[in-house]
């Protein structure tokens, strides 16, 4: 990988060119703390892994302490802890960006392709790509491994004797070793379909189980629904007639309170009826009291009239309370008048 190359900024730069450099450290600032961040998680979970911590938590296996407490699959932690163990910690600085996938694949080689391969610019190599050089630079070594173990010196092949009974012994000790291996083929076959069977099996329980805890919790969910449904109308209907209840009291309470006040007024209006007709020199009957009521009334009547003629007259509607003023006098006339013809037909 390229040595990143050291910006400063310009003394008479733009704003713009400032700008773009500062933005610039930002960025180098960002992805020295991925890096970072890498490194610590992959070296936490080597941790945890290695010391077993995971089973202290409650949890049977790391793959399940990974998935359910940490959030991420156990191939990726396994990702993270091989980057930790397999790759320098400058290189994963330098290629932090590339992400820890690649990181991962890049510990499989070795140190010397390492540096080759993520001089590259290991960010922009796809993860396809980056499998296909791993391939190819593994291969190449396993094959000078193998050329370098079967080369040996012609003089000492030439050198050897042939023994015919330790040719036979070789032979025997082959095809004891070729029907060994035929039969530990097999045994990893019928393993490998059994595992298989198992694996789906546990896949066709899994959805089941599934299935069975979706129906469920649906059933539960429609439950709690009704549930819900009919506590909320018997609430509403508690609520109702709690509400009913109470403009019944406060109902009655009114009405009591208006009886109250009716039979106050009523005690008023006869007290001050029966001072009236005291006032009159009538005597202390019902028909007595009843007319200084009626009196009452009727003076209370004339001076509200007289109050509208005043307040006409104040408006500066003089015309239209003379009017009024002409009517109220006539119609007491009126009453005088009828009042002295009754009185003097009682007396005929």
């Amino acid at each position: 990988m390229e040595e990143m190359k050291q910006l400063t900024l310009i003394p008479d730069g733009t704003p713009e060119q400032a700008q773009a450099v500062g933005l610039h450290y930002e960025i180098v600032a960002a992805a020295q703390a991925a890096a970072n961040s890498l490194l610590t998680l992959g070296r936490k979970l080597k941790q945890m892994r290695d010391t077993g911590g995971y089973k202290r938590l409650g949890f049977e296996t790391f793959a399940d302490y990974t998935e359910q407490a940490v959030g991420i699959r156990q191939r990726q932690a396994y990702n993270y802890i091989s980057v930790v163990e397999n790759v320098p910690a400058r290189l994963v600085e330098e290629n932090a960006a590339a992400g820890v996938t690649k990181l991962a694949l890049l510990g499989r080689m070795a140190p010397a392709d390492q540096r080759e391969v993520a001089g590259q610019d290991l960010a922009n190599i796809t993860v396809t790509e980056l499998k296909q050089i791993i391939e190819e630079k593994n291969g190449l070594a396993e094959q000078l491994s193998l050329l370098q173990e079967e080369t040996k010196p012609a003089a000492e092949a030439e050198s050897s004797e042939v023994d015919m009974d330790a040719l036979r012994a070789d032979a025997l000790e082959q095809a004891r070793a070729e029907v060994k291996e035929q039969h530990a083929q097999a045994m990893r076959k019928a393993l490998q379909e059994q595992g298989e069977k198992l694996a789906a099996d546990r896949k066709a329980a899994e959805a089941h189980a599934a299935e069975q805890a979706k129906k469920e919790a649906e059933r539960k969910a429609r439950e709690q629904v009704a549930q819900a449904k009919a506590e909320a109308a018997k609430a509403a209907e508690k609520k109702l007639a709690e509400e009913r209840e109470a403009a019944r009291r406060d109902q009655e309470e009114r009405d009591r309170a208006d009886l109250e006040a009716a039979r106050q007024e009523a005690a008023e209006a006869r007290a001050q009826a029966e001072e009236t007709a005291r006032k009159l020199q009538l005597n202390a009957s019902e028909e007595s009291i009843r007319f200084a009521l009626l009196f009452e009334q009727l003076q209370g009547a004339a001076g509200a009239m007289m109050d509208l003629v005043d307040a006409l007259t104040a408006a500066g509607r003089a015309g239209e309370a003379a009017k009024l003023r002409t009517a109220l006098a006539g119609a007491l006339q009126a009453l005088a008048g009828q009042v002295a013809d009754e009185g003097e037909e009682h007396h005929v």
